[in-house]
């Protein structure tokens, strides 16, 4: 198994390669994710995700010491990749700086008011959870979550930012579940959702 440095040097060889990869993960061994490097920081790495046969699926950002492995893809999926209208790879926003030296500067710089996205964490048993951004603090992301129903719960729930490892965005599934939740409750998710710790930053 190569070594933590080899694999961010691996994953920053592969910054606009025209190749996708495949990533093996610590906590969730059994499962791998794959998609096109876009950019790697600090802490976590950005990539344009794909899913079976090559099909664009939105990004994930997935940290660094999260991933134990990285196998280039050798199948038709890169080529695939490549006549699709999402081709080349990008960043979520492009044109914008992307913060992926710490988990509050990605979390600040890819995520938007109102719009989904799914978390994993450092946990034993395998779940994502899906909301909206209400609130980020220096510790803790409060999202607003909505259920494998479309039903939104009635208030938000904190984590805890060092238990993240995988953030999710704009993915087919998230899309699917938006359009029959709907728009979050009023107040859901502020734009001014991370407002207060940029501020507290900037001190």
């Amino acid at each position: 198994m190569p070594n933590q440095k080899k694999i961010v040097a691996r994953l920053r060889d592969a910054i606009g390669d025209d190749a996708l990869v495949r990533l093996g993960r610590v906590s969730r061994p059994e499962q791998s994710v794959q998609g096109f490097v876009v950019a790697v920081g600090a802490k976590w790495a950005l990539l344009q995700r794909t899913m079976d046969g090559g099909f664009f699926d939105g990004h994930l950002a997935i940290r660094l010491d999260e991933v134990n492995s990285i196998r280039v893809d050798s199948s038709f999926e890169s080529t695939f990749a490549r006549t699709q209208p999402e081709w080349p790879p990008a960043s979520k926003h492009p044109g914008e700086h992307v913060d992926l030296d710490t988990t509050f500067g990605m979390l600040t710089s890819l995520l938007r008011a109102g719009e989904l996205f799914g978390i994993e964490r450092n946990k034993k048993y395998d779940a994502t959870w899906i909301g909206v951004p209400n609130e980020l603090t220096r510790r803790w992301l409060y999202i607003w979550e909505v259920r494998p129903d479309a039903s939104w719960h009635e208030h938000p729930q904190g984590y805890r930012l060092g238990s993240l490892t995988m953030v999710t965005m704009n993915d087919h599934y998230q899309r699917g579940l938006a359009a029959v939740a709907g728009p979050a409750p009023a107040g859901a998710s502020p734009s001014t959702w991370a407002a207060a710790d940029r501020a507290s930053k900037a001190r």
